[in-house]
């Protein structure tokens, strides 16, 4: 199976953005124009639940068998070396290592994929991990679940680039929706987190937060207050913490990302370091939804709760080593779980008499954010505009 050959890599991001765009708005149009409340009271058994499904296959052939292009795939051309050069041997099971992913690797070489089925193995994992999620949680709801991951801000970035943190993220996205939902789903969480941990142990930490979610803490407040101190903490003291979290072994890379020898060229990977207020901006939402939800609004729901402490925890650890480069990796252990804490209670509470149309307003800006960070993204630096020979003008 080769790679696809009739959109250019300089198109894929491009064709992603204005084709979510296009559905997304499409849908905001469908449900902005109503007074009712058919998002909560949706078939299961709709025609568009099928049309979702088949759109997440869609995604993940498109994703997954993108010519191999390091340029405009990130570290994708790293892996596909790593990929092509490996040798056929198995790992034991090591917690210094990523085993999972190791193994993974080794396994699909030794069934003969090449490189781009390699890939599509992949993305059929991040992708999935998605589906699942929503299924689980949102399955009356699944075209606008899905529509909520697909165009959220990070999801094309970790699908192209960061693809072994984005795999171990959806697994871990499936365990804390068992987590969440309890009973005897539970032991399956703990096997899947076991093996986001096998395939980035970075996944440690939302790991860990989902179980004190789970069975320590389980009252928002506690969080909330914990992510505002969090901001306090890392503009009194951010430097101290920084070396804190990286002397306590959480991830090799962590202490490359916070030392002050960066070469210059990792630095160029990442165009700021220093307090990111842009990204806490956009981290702040998905802790008003816990506050009104849960404090103002006061409804008690214990998936949703997990979800919100789950995110709170693992943001708040982000803020306190934003300075770091590359700290946007360190911010996907918690942006992972933003599209679940602001859809969930949209689609599954009953929140306001007008509900569809509150919703389609909050997605129109939702998947507007993603619009906008695209053109900055691609089109924009601190510097001007880049790129007039290479994106979708060429």
């Amino acid at each position: 199976m080769g790679a696809i050959d009739f959109v250019e890599p300089w198109y894929y991001a491009t064709v992603y953005y204005i084709f979510f765009l296009i559905i997304s708005w499409m849908t905001v149009l469908y449900y902005v124009g109503s007074n009712n409340q058919k998002i909560l009271y949706s078939e299961g058994n709709s025609p568009i639940q099928g049309v979702a499904i088949l759109l997440t296959l869609v995604l993940i052939v498109f994703i997954g068998l993108r010519p191999v292009n390091g340029k405009f795939f990130g570290d994708m051309g790293m892996y596909s070396h790593t990929y092509l050069n490996i040798i056929n041997d198995y790992v034991p099971i090591d917690f210094n290592k990523e085993w999972f992913w190791d193994n993974l690797t080794a396994f699909c070489k030794k069934c003969g994929l090449n490189e781009n089925e390699y890939f599509l193995v992949i993305s059929f994992g991040y992708f999935a991990g998605m589906l699942i999620c929503a299924l689980v949680l949102m399955r009356k709801n699944l075209w606008l679940a899905l529509l909520f991951f697909f165009i959220s801000f990070s999801c094309y970035g970790y699908g192209i680039n960061g693809i072994r943190n984005g795999l171990a993220c959806s697994f871990a996205l499936v365990a804390i929706s068992l987590l969440a939902e309890g009973g005897l789903k539970r032991p399956l969480a703990f096997a899947l987190m076991f093996l986001g941990i096998g395939t980035h142990r970075s996944v440690m930490l939302p790991c860990a937060a989902a179980i004190v979610s789970t069975y320590i803490i389980k009252d928002t407040k506690t969080a909330i207050r914990f992510w505002i101190a969090s901001i306090a903490i890392s503009l009194v003291a951010g430097p101290m913490v920084e070396s804190f979290f990286s002397a306590l072994g959480f991830d090799d890379r962590m202490s490359d990302y916070v030392s002050e020898g960066q070469s210059e060229q990792s630095m160029s990977q990442f165009s700021k370091t220093g307090f990111r207020w842009d990204f806490l901006f956009y981290s702040v939402f998905p802790v008003i939804m816990t506050w009104y939800v849960t404090r103002h609004r006061n409804f008690k729901d214990r998936v949703f709760n997990v979800f919100a402490n789950t995110y709170i925890f693992c943001n708040a650890f982000w803020i306190m080593v934003i300075r770091s480069a590359f700290s946007n990796r360190f911010a996907y252990l918690s942006w992972f779980l933003y599209p679940v804490v602001i859809a969930y209670p949209l689609l599954r509470m009953n929140l306001w008499k007008d509900q569809d149309r509150k919703t389609a307003i909050i997605f129109f800006f939702y998947s507007g954010f993603s619009l906008f960070m695209f053109f900055i993204y691609y089109f924009g630096t601190g510097n001007g505009f880049r790129g007039f020979n290479q994106f979708w003008w060429r």
